[in-house]
């Protein structure tokens, strides 16, 4: 069994295994990735899966969707925890500018973090704050291959992500972004 094949039985089956760490640091040898060639397959929406954090929030959860909205055109991010099965961006929200830092880093600024409610006609209701003192950091993505995507964080946090296909999620990520007065 190849390690793509073998971290995802592993993912599905034990998702809190320290096994998948091991495997993703496998791959991460293997990583041809670059944000120049790779920027389209890096956007979309991301569930992370496992991380080496000690964060609860930063752990697999059966209830909750801890997804990373990309869009590395528009330079624009959200992290969103959201009940599972809801197909909405609803729940908690951080927002984020994106920057190229090098050919695998890609800096990130939060500017808001909130909770975003439900849109009720054309109003999305959200209770977002500013941030004011500035919060940034970076990403390194350290392997992106066939819907995986692993990368570590300017803290040295080892996260693995698989992507979603959820055109409708995105679509209203695209659309919460172009009606968000940043």
């Amino acid at each position: 069994m190849n390690l793509e094949k073998k971290l995802l039985k592993i993912i599905y089956e034990s998702p809190n295994s320290d096994e998948i760490g091991d495997l993703a640091e496998k791959l991460e040898e293997e990583s041809d990735f670059n944000l120049e060639k790779d920027a389209d397959r890096l956007k979309g929406i991301w569930e992370l899966r496992w991380s080496d954090s000690k964060a609860p929030f930063l752990k697999y959860s059966t209830l909750i969707d801890n997804l990373q909205i990309l869009d590395p055109y528009s330079l624009k991010a959200m992290n969103l925890l959201k009940p599972k099965g809801i197909n909405n961006i609803i729940g908690s929200a951080i927002i984020a500018k994106l920057n190229k830092i090098n050919d695998q880093r890609i800096g990130v600024i939060f500017t808001y973090a909130g909770l975003v409610g439900p849109k009720i006609g054309n109003y999305q209701i959200k209770g977002l704050a500013k941030i004011n003192k500035l919060q940034k950091g970076w990403l390194d993505i350290t392997y992106l291959k066939n819907n995986i995507r692993i990368c570590r964080g300017d803290k040295g946090t080892l996260f693995v992500l698989l992507k979603i296909q959820n055109t409708n999620l995105y679509n209203k990520f695209v659309e919460f972004n172009n009606n968000f007065n940043d």
